[in-house]
């Protein structure tokens, strides 16, 4: 927009009066405002805490892919120019430098964040973004020094006494504040937070700083994320877009094609520059991540592209460069040029080099009914909310009895509020426990309580991830892929009050999240409706002594992995369990027999199992319709505690047992029967539990073919 709105390009008579209407004064200061503001958010939302947990090949990496470019772009520029050695070496730390805030956004944007090359290209950018700026800071002191000698010792000392008083009082302050903060006074030390900002901006200018020095170092001390920088962060959320958005406008305004006079040598030495500077920092990203990660090609060639990225941050650099004389004109229009083709370039190519749901799919798929009754069965259970602790708990603890012990781990998910880096936190048995999010705190109290009450039957390994929820599904597949789970257990996305049965909430993001893991998920997937067992603990004496459970066959993959879970349970005395086998008939009253012989053999033996075990009420209902099923079903959830079902994906189109119920299904990630159980009509308040089998990847791509 601002090079359609340059001076250049727009008539004379419009483009004065365009800048006659905006005020060109009013509109720079908003501009500048802008940016300043997005160096601020951008200090709030950078971790530094994550420098403790960096590995020294991370700072390795970090600290060469900036110092070896500023080295060789320092030599190219005095073997090319006659230009003073300190404005040399200012230049060419402001090409040197891979900004943290540009490389977030453009890992956000490529949905990236969470993935392994994404939490190792935001560890290697934040040390870089640290070593750059403070190149930068120590190269402006140096010009400030040649240009005014009498004034460099005021400029050392402001600089020193700044850092001191924001790192040893500020920073300490800040955080007691944020451990105490209450929500009668949170509006307050938000605007107080405000305040500081505004004071920075202010010593900024009055020692004759770069505008975003102050700014940017006092976002750096607030403690990121919740409660204080999510806070801080919504206040500014709103505005800053806009005005950074006039900031990038206003840089493509300072582009005058018509009255830059070109010079071939300058556009020569900028270009070299650029081109050696880009080259080695390349070169340096790619070497360092196959020889220490011992990665493919094609990824170490995406990471390498990910930190040569540029935008919104360089942007301004080479616009204070301009500002400062450090480079003409030419060679400015020429760095916004490269601005804008590294911007558009960098995210094709990473898409190209780099796809991580690839690591998924080549994975082996596991099961339920291939893990053997027997063995230790791997389980990822999902909490996004303190109440799906209980219910989580009442399904696998029944699960683990006699000779079926079983492994879980609990993933507990945050949303990513306040700060750019995903979290990704093990809490190991032998450390005491640390979290800053005090969910998490009781979530791994209450899984280890319920690991000590079941001891030498379950084994439970918390951990924490903190990250977009468009991204969540990462961290799931991750952890299911490495620790070889059979099962995925999910949450529903609705809750209800325990009183009326009224809905307390319903989370759409949530219900996003399932549909992506029932899509791709490397292993089965279970979803958990909780209407009934958030009332107690199935170990605690208050518990009834006896749990109901049924299990509703109609036949298919889906149904027999669900059956098979359920006789895992039945195998806890507490357990009664009635498996309830739903036939079709036509109107002569004949049985239907399944068209795929294959299916029906593989159906009669999951039953058999059922039917020979003397704990186990089997029961056959032959059924002429959904109108049938509907009432078998309606009759039924009153009587039991816990229900589980087959998803029956693609199933329920030709089985008659539900065929006209695909109209009025409202969640159609639970099945046609999963929706029924918990459909109003039924008034049912039990809980439920519906299991899809692994899905291969030619299921998948027929379903992507059909939504088309």
């Amino acid at each position: 927009a601002g090079l359609i709105f340059n001076p250049a390009v727009l008539p004379k008579g419009v483009s004065n009066a365009l800048f006659s209407k905006l005020g060109a004064g009013n509109l720079v200061t908003a501009a500048t405002m802008g940016y300043q503001l997005f160096m601020f958010q951008s200090g709030v939302k950078m971790d530094l805490e994550m420098l403790k947990t960096v590995e020294g090949k991370v700072l390795f990496v970090g600290a060469l892919c900036v110092l070896l470019p500023l080295l060789l772009g320092v030599a190219t520029l005095t073997i090319m120019t006659e230009q003073e050695y300190l404005i040399n070496f200012f230049t060419a730390t402001t090409y040197s430098m891979s900004s943290f805030p540009v490389i977030v956004s453009l890992l956000n944007d490529l949905k990236l964040l969470n993935s392994e090359l994404g939490r190792l290209g935001l560890s290697t950018a934040l040390v870089s973004d640290l070593v750059g700026l403070l190149l930068l800071i120590i190269s402006s002191l140096l010009r400030t020094a040649d240009q005014e000698p009498n004034e460099i010792g005021d400029a050392l000392i402001a600089m020193f006494v700044f850092i001191v008083t924001v790192a040893l009082v500020l920073r300490p302050a800040l955080n007691l504040l944020a451990r105490k903060i209450s929500d009668s006074l949170k509006e307050l030390y938000v605007y107080f937070i405000i305040s500081l900002f505004l004071g920075s901006v202010l010593l900024s200018h009055f020692f004759g700083l770069a505008v975003f020095y102050g700014p940017f170092i006092v976002g750096l001390a607030v403690p990121s994320g919740p409660p204080l920088g999510s806070a801080v962060l919504e206040k500014f959320e709103a505005i800053t877009g806009y005005i950074l958005t006039i900031f990038v406008t206003t840089c493509g305004m300072r582009v005058d094609f018509a009255n830059t006079k070109f010079d071939k040598i300058q556009l020569n030495i900028a270009a070299i520059s650029l081109g050696v500077i880009s080259l080695a920092k390349f070169l340096v990203c790619y070497v360092g991540h196959s020889f220490f990660w011992e990665s493919r090609a094609k990824h170490s060639a995406a990471f390498a592209f990910i930190m040569c990225a540029k935008g919104v941050v360089e942007l301004a650099l080479y616009t204070f460069l301009d500002d400062t004389e450090a480079i003409m004109d030419d060679a400015f229009i020429f760095m916004v040029g490269t601005v804008i083709v590294f911007g558009s370039f960098v995210p094709i190519l990473v898409r190209r080099l780099y796809n991580p749901t690839k690591r998924y799919r080549g994975c082996l798929k596991r099961n339920l009914i291939d893990s053997g009754p027997n063995s230790e069965l791997q389980i990822i259970s999902c909490i996004h909310a303190p109440g799906d602790v209980n219910a989580v708990i009442n399904l696998l603890d029944p699960s683990c009895s006699g000779d079926c012990p079983i492994a879980v781990t609990v993933l507990h998910h945050i949303k990513l509020v306040g700060q750019s880096t995903p979290l990704f936190i093990s809490h190991r048995k032998e450390r005491v426990i640390v979290c800053d999010y005090l969910h998490s705190v009781n979530v791994i109290r209450l899984f280890n309580e319920f690991e000590q009450n079941n001891s030498g039957l379950v084994s439970v390994n918390a951990v924490t991830a903190v990250s977009p929820p468009t991204f969540m599904c990462d961290d799931i597949f991750t952890l299911a892929v490495e620790k070889l789970a059979s099962l995925i257990i999910l949450p529903f996305h609705i809750r209800w009050w325990k009183q009326d049965g009224s809905i307390q909430s319903e989370d759409h993001n949530l219900r996003e999240l399932n549909n992506k893991v029932l899509e791709k998920a490397p292993c089965s997937v279970g979803i958990l409706v909780d209407r009934y067992s958030n009332r107690w603990l199935v170990y605690k004496d208050d518990a009834p002594t006896i749990i109901k459970v049924a299990m509703i066959f109609l036949g298919g993959n889906d149904d027999r992995e669900a059956l098979t879970f359920a006789i895992r349970m039945a195998q806890d005395t507490r357990v009664k369990l009635c498996v309830l086998h739903l036939i079709a008939t036509i109107d002569e009253g004949r049985v239907i027999r399944d068209l795929n012989e294959f299916e029906a053999k593989q159906d009669n033996v999951a039953l058999k199992e059922a039917k020979e075990k003397e704990y186990i009420t089997y029961i056959k209902e032959v059924v002429d319709g959904a109108t049938t099923t509907f009432s078998i079903i309606k009759s039924m959830v009153h009587e039991y505690e816990l229900i589980i079902v087959g998803r029956r994906y693609n199933l329920d189109d030709i089985t008659p047992q539900t065929s006209g119920l695909k109209q009025w299904c409202e969640y159609p990630e639970l099945g046609l029967i999963g929706d029924l159980i918990i459909s109003e009509d039924t008034m049912a308040e039990c809980s439920l539990f519906v299991v899809q089998q692994v899905r291969e990847q030619e299921e998948v791509q027929q379903q992507q073919q059909a939504a088309k």
